[in-house]
């Protein structure tokens, strides 16, 4: 018994011997891993310097990198939608921006805007203003779809950032210490935006503005980019990349070819409106837009399709026959007394037994006159812009 007793005792002693070197061993282990994670947050915390920002709600929300969120803003649909109907496709525009796919320095992305043939209610060409964080993010997105949602490349590959015409006017052409740079010591009456006014708006990049000096040119950074985060970068001009000019225009044409029918649900689809042209100065402004897009060479024949673009104008028909009444596709009168008809017989209500009396207008591209025509035919189309859009960038002085 005693025997027994004495195996019994040995064996729980081994046993509880075990246990403990087991419990040391776990608690050795855990140590280490505690160790380890200590020592990556010093590297981390030593390769950084600081700790990182979180990302705002306005980054999350507004500048998000998740293609379902960007894809499904109503700006990106209809630019989307808008940019496969344009004829070229180096532009990606909306009703306050048109984005130019071509790199260039700023100098000659300045001199570009300014040479576009602008709308007529906005005559001040320049290059991007932004005034608003919706104009920021108009910018950003063009970016986006002109080059894809995610970044491309390094971080300051060209393709990830747009010129805005922004740029520093004073105390420029000096080194700046550490604690004058980022956004906390951002002065913003010594910058300018093209149009004169100092920038209320502003969305730098962390540690932006710096004005770094190049060595090899003898200049510093004074001008400035917007990333595909809506973020602002200062930059040297010469650096070459996308630019955006203001367009605020109130019709955008577009060159393909669909009836007069879709086209107005197509103007609808993009978050505008067929166009309603009221004046001679709609007319102009029409014709300018219809240039920006085509250019001013036209086809020889004058009777082709692409001579000609579709208004939101008809006649209001009584029993299939015209009565020589002219409203708008949404049932407001067409205000335009004596808009400028093809010809003295224009309009002429010809009558085709497939498809009726001639009762819509399209716009001619050689003489900016007007023609009754067949709803059927398939021709370019033009939609005109929320007035909303092109008061936000209104720069008449």
């Amino acid at each position: 018994m005693r025997n027994k007793l004495g195996s019994f005792y040995l064996l729980v002693q081994y046993q509880f011997f075990a246990l403990t070197v087991e419990f040391e061993s776990i608690a050795e282990a855990t140590l280490i891993k505690m160790k380890r994670s200590l020592l990556l947050i010093a590297i981390i915390w030593s390769a950084h310097g600081k700790k990182k920002l979180k990302p705002t709600l306005e980054d999350i929300h507004e500048y998000s990198t998740d293609e379902s969120v960007v894809f499904a803003k109503p700006v990106v649909i209809n630019a989307r939608k808008m940019h496969k109907a344009l004829q070229n496709p180096d532009i990606v525009s909306t009703c306050r921006y048109v984005l130019f796919k071509t790199f260039t320095t700023f100098h000659k992305a300045k001199e570009s805007c300014e040479k576009l043939i602008m709308p007529v209610t906005h005559t001040n060409a320049s290059i991007a203003v932004i005034k608003t964080r919706e104009d920021n993010k108009d910018i950003t997105q063009l970016l986006q779809l002109a080059y894809g949602i995610k970044q491309v490349g390094r971080k300051f590959d060209r393709r990830n950032w747009v010129w805005v015409g922004l740029k520093k006017v004073y105390n420029t052409g000096k080194f700046l210490k550490k604690k004058d740079r980022g956004a906390k010591s951002f002065n913003a009456s010594q910058w300018r935006w093209y149009d004169g006014s100092i920038p209320e708006y502003v969305r730098w990049l962390r540690d932006m503005p710096d004005q770094e000096y190049d060595r090899k040119t003898k200049k510093y950074q004074d001008h400035v980019s917007v990333n595909k985060r809506g973020k602002w970068d200062d930059t040297f001009p010469y650096k070459k990349m996308p630019y955006a000019c203001n367009y605020c225009g109130k019709y955008i044409v577009l060159a393909r070819h669909v009836t007069w029918y879709h086209a107005k649900t197509l103007c609808k689809s993009y978050g505008l409106t067929m166009a309603m042209v009221n004046s001679k100065r709609d007319n102009d402004d029409l014709a300018k837009a219809v240039i920006m897009e085509f250019g001013e060479d036209t086809e020889t024949k004058r009777w082709n399709d692409n001579n000609w673009v579709w208004l939101g104008s008809q006649e209001i028909m009584e029993n299939g026959t015209g009565t020589d009444i002219w409203q708008h596709h949404d049932g407001s009168p067409l205000l335009w007394g004596s808009p400028k008809w093809d010809t003295k017989r224009q309009p002429d209500n010809w009558n085709k037994q497939m498809w009726g009396e001639q009762r819509v207008v399209a716009f001619s591209r050689i003489n900016e006159k007007w023609d009754d025509s067949y709803p059927e035919r398939k021709r370019p189309f033009a939609c005109m812009c929320p007035h909303m859009s092109c008061e936000v960038n209104d720069y008449h002085h």
